[in-house]
């Protein structure tokens, strides 16, 4: 059964990266959750602050579908914490953040949570 949860042990994440030959924002304070199949971590997503904004620009794992999800959890992890805004600027990540409904900027991908996880959502 596959589970979301946070992660607060970074050799995990720096463990899952190195497998993976990815790089996780490990040097700006980040939130990560993972995707768990059992104690398996088969995916892996972060919420960076980096000055007074909140970047969701690295998820991975191998399916599509999962990625998405993975992202309405980092998402949801961002409202419960009172975040009220989420930015992106990953454009290998463009494609979710449309899906997401992020909307575009000159600069960034911008998505306000103010009634994103209620009826007010469009």
């Amino acid at each position: 059964m596959l589970t979301i949860k946070k992660i607060d042990n970074n050799i995990q994440v720096a463990a899952y990266c190195r497998d993976h030959a990815l790089t996780a924002p490990l040097d700006k304070p980040s939130q990560f959750m993972g995707l768990f199949e059992g104690d398996t971590l088969c995916g892996l997503g972060a919420l960076t602050l980096e000055g007074t904004k909140v970047f969701m620009n690295f998820i991975h794992a191998e399916d599509e579908l999962l990625i998405h999800g993975l992202a309405k959890a980092l998402l949801n992890m961002a409202d419960l914490r009172g975040i009220k805004t989420v930015y992106g600027t990953n454009q290998a990540l463009e494609s979710l953040y449309r899906r997401l409904r992020f909307e575009k900027t000159e600069a960034e991908y911008v998505l306000s949570l103010a009634g994103y996880f209620t009826a007010e959502a469009h």
